[in-house]
C-alpha cells in the first residue's frame, strides 16, 4: 500500500487523515521490522529479599518483538501541533477521556514502540548493495538482487554475512508485478550474476531450478575497496589508482613487477608507491630470504608470505620488500580521515552561519512581516515595500550563504554514506575473525 497524497502524517493543517490508513501504514512498519516494541520492566515479586537492583531489567518476548496489538479505529482525525490546543481550535475540556469505569482495557495499554536501527542500517546496506550491481550491470540486473534482499528481509539477520539461500523458482514468483521477463531469462541473469568477480550474488545448491544467496560480507568488501579505489584517485591521480587497483588484484608485488604491470617508468612508480605508502594506503611486507626460490616457492612467497621464517637482520640481498593492500586497516585510516572530514564541514557551516547572523535574522523578520500581511490580505505594494526592505547586495550575499550550506550539506551526507560502508565492512570483518 502506498501513502495518500498528502501522506500518512498531515504536516498541514486543516487536513485529515484515515485512521485505518494510519494503523495499516504503522502494521507494514511492524512487519517489515522497521519499529519494534520496547522492553518492558521486569516484575519481581514483593516478598523477594534483599535490596533492589541498581537498575531495572528490561526484558521482552522476542515473539512479540514485532506484533501489533489489533484496535478498533474508526473515522478520521486531524494531525494537532501540540498535547495542548487541538488543530480545529476545540477546547481541551470537550475532548473525550477514557475513564475508570470503562472495565474493558485499552489492547495497546503499556506497549511502546521504538525504531529498529538496525533494521534501517540494513535497508541503507541494501540500498548500496543494488546501486553497485546497477552501476557495474544494468537495471535488470539491480531489481534481480533487490527482489531477494526484500525476500531475506526479515528471515535473515543485519549481522549475517549472507542471506538465506533462495531458488530460482521462488525469486521468479516475487518479482515486482509488470516486470516481464521470462524464467529463462531470469536464470541467465542469475548465472551472470554468479558468475561474476565481485560475488555479490552465489550460488548454493541445484534444487528448485538453482539455490542462491547473496554474500553480504564480500558485498560490502567490495564497496569499502571502490570506496578506497575513489579516494586515492583523487588524491593522487589515475596513475596512483592503476598501482593500486594491481597491488589489490595481485596481493603481493614487489616494486620491479609494480613497474613492469603497470607500464610506469621506474622513477615515477617509486614515488607513487612511496607516496601511497606514506599515506597508508598500501603496507610494505618484508620477507627474509631464506628458502631456494623457484616458481612454486615465490607463489608461495607472494600469498603467504607470513608462513616463510625471518633471520634477525634484515640483508636487503636476503629481504623480498612486497607491497600489499590492507584493506581493514586502510579502511580505518579513511574512516578516521572521514570523521574529521565531518567534524570539518559541520565548523565551517556553523562559521558561515554565525558570520552572517544578523543578515538571517533581518531575513526572518521580513519574512515573518510578509507572511503576517498576506493572511490580513495585505496589497502586492505593500508587500513589495516591504520586500526592498532587504537591499540587492544583501540578497547578492543570502543567496551566497545558501549555496555555500548546501553545498556543505551535500558534502556531509556524501561524506556520511562512506562512513556507514566503511564502519559496516570493518563491523562485518571483525564479527568474521
Amino acid at each position: 500500500m502506498k501513502p495518500s497524497a498528502a501522506g500518512c502524517c498531515e504536516c498541514s493543517d486543516g487536513k485529515t487523515m484515515d485512521y485505518a490508513e494510519v494503523s495499516c501504514t504503522f502494521v507494514r512498519l511492524a512487519d517489515t521490522h522497521f519499529v519494534q516494541r520496547c522492553p518492558l520492566v521486569h516484575a519481581t515479586e514483593n516478598s523477594d529479599p534483599g535490596p533492589p537492583p541498581p537498575a531495572p531489567t528490561l526484558v521482552i518476548n522476542e515473539k512479540d518483538m514485532f506484533l501489533v496489538p489489533k484496535l478498533s479505529l474508526i473515522g478520521k482525525g486531524k494531525r494537532r501541533r501540540s498535547s495542548e490546543d487541538d488543530a480545529t481550535g476545540e477546547p481541551k475540556a470537550k475532548r473525550p477521556k477514557h475513564t475508570t469505569d470503562n472495565k474493558e482495557p485499552i489492547p495497546d495499554d503499556g506497549i511502546y514502540w521504538q525504531a529498529n536501527l538496525d533494521r534501517f542500517h540494513q535497508h541503507f546496506r541494501d540500498q548500496a548493495i543494488v546501486s553497485a550491481v546497477a552501476n557495474r550491470m544494468d537495471q535488470t540486473s539491480s531489481e534481480i538482487v533487490r527482489t531477494m534482499l526484500r525476500m531475506s528481509e526479515v528471515t535473515t539477520p543485519s549481522s549475517a554475512p549472507f542471506t538465506q539461500p533462495l531458488s530460482s523458482n521462488e525469486i521468479f514468483r516475487s518479482l515486482p508485478v509488470g516486470y516481464n521477463i521470462s524464467k529463462q531469462v531470469l536464470d541467465q541473469y542469475l548465472t551472470l550474476l554468479a558468475d561474476d568477480p565481485l560475488e555479490f550474488v552465489g550460488k548454493s545448491g541445484d534444487s528448485g531450478g538453482g539455490m542462491y544467496i547473496i554474500n553480504l560480507h564480500k558485498a560490502l568488501g567490495s564497496l569499502a575497496t571502490a570506496s578506497l579505489e575513489s579516494v586515492v584517485q583523487e588524491r593522487f591521480g589515475s596513475r596512483c589508482a592503476r598501482i593500486f587497483r594491481l597491488v589489490l588484484q595481485k596481493k603481493h608485488l614487489e616494486q620491479k613487477q609494480v613497474e613492469d604491470f603497470a607500464m610506469i617508468p621506474a622513477k615515477e612508480a617509486k614515488d607513487m608507491l612511496y607516496k601511497m605508502l606514506s599515506e597508508n594506503f598500501i603496507s610494505l611486507q618484508v620477507t627474509n630470504n631464506v628458502i631456494i626460490i623457484n616458481q612454486q616457492s615465490w607463489t608461495r612467497v607472494r600469498e603467504t608470505p607470513e608462513e616463510i621464517p625471518k633471520t634477525p637482520d634484515h640483508a636487503p640481498s636476503r629481504t623480498f620488500y612486497l607491497y600489499t593492500v590492507n584493506i581493514l586497516s586502510a579502511a580505518r585510516m579513511l574512516l578516521h580521515r572521514c570523521y574529521k572530514s565531518i567534524a570539518n564541514l559541520i565548523e565551517r557551516r556553523q562559521f558561515e552561519t554565525k558570520e552572517n547572523k544578523r543578515l538571517l535574522e533581518k531575513s526572518q523578520r521580513v519574512e515573518a512581516i510578509i507572511a503576517s500581511m498576506q493572511a490580513t490580505g495585505a496589497e502586492a505594494a505593500q508587500l513589495q515595500e516591504i520586500e526592498e526592505m532587504i537591499t540587492a547586495p544583501e540578497r547578492q550575499q543570502l543567496e551566497t550563504l545558501k549555496h555555500n550550506v548546501n553545498k556543505l550539506d551535500a558534502s556531509e551526507i556524501q561524506v556520511d554514506e562512506t562512513i556507514f560502508l566503511l564502519e559496516s565492512y570493518i563491523e562485518s570483518t571483525m564479527k568474521r575473525q
